[in-house]
């Protein structure tokens, strides 16, 4: 089956040809795609029914920030005598404008970049300093860790010396009985 395919809506200056040509030859579909001047997306495709209806679902369901499919047209084509490219591919229609202001595009977007490195060099001082309290605050906590362990040492020491004491309590306690009772 051989079909024309007439996709409106935002399909220009966004990759999207890029998106079909890659989805028609996963179903190694035959044909080409193309822009118009009146801003459609035109596309041309040969293959099995099934694979034909699977890639213009596909292509429907396309989403990103810069493409959105209004409506897609599709019409067979009942004179299959002109010949079709083996592989799917893209026929280059761009005009020197179009060219020219995908350019601009392309650099306003490298210029979006420029400007978001910009805050980098204040954000490494940043995460140095932050970096150098760190180190101060796991000195006061290997500190805090020696304190803790000394009076841990101090506690057992002092129980030890209370045990004594109460051995020493209790010896004497039974001492003055035994003298209580004579």
């Amino acid at each position: 089956m051989r079909y024309a395919l007439t996709i409106k809506g935002r399909v220009q200056n966004a990759g999207y040809r890029n998106f079909i040509e890659e989805r028609a030859r996963d179903r190694r579909l035959k044909g080409y795609v193309f822009n118009k001047r009146d801003g459609t997306v035109n596309v041309v495709c040969e293959g099995a029914q099934e694979k034909i209806d699977d890639f213009v679902d596909v292509i429907t369901l396309h989403e990103e920030d810069d493409v959105f499919v209004e409506d897609i047209l599709k019409d067979e084509l009942l004179d299959t005598a002109y010949p079709m490219p083996d592989t799917f591919g893209r026929v280059r229609t761009d005009t020197k404008e179009d060219t020219n202001r995908k350019l601009d595009k392309g650099v306003n977007a490298i210029k979006s970049v420029k400007e978001d490195t910009v805050l980098l060099p204040g954000l490494l001082q940043d995460i140095k300093k932050d970096t150098g309290l760190l180190k101060d605050v796991k000195g006061i906590l290997e500190s805090n860790q020696k304190i803790l362990e000394s009076n841990q040492k101090i506690l057992e020491s002092n129980q030890k010396d209370q045990k004594t004491v109460i051995g020493i309590l209790e010896k004497n306690t039974g001492i003055l009985e035994r003298i209580a009772d004579k």
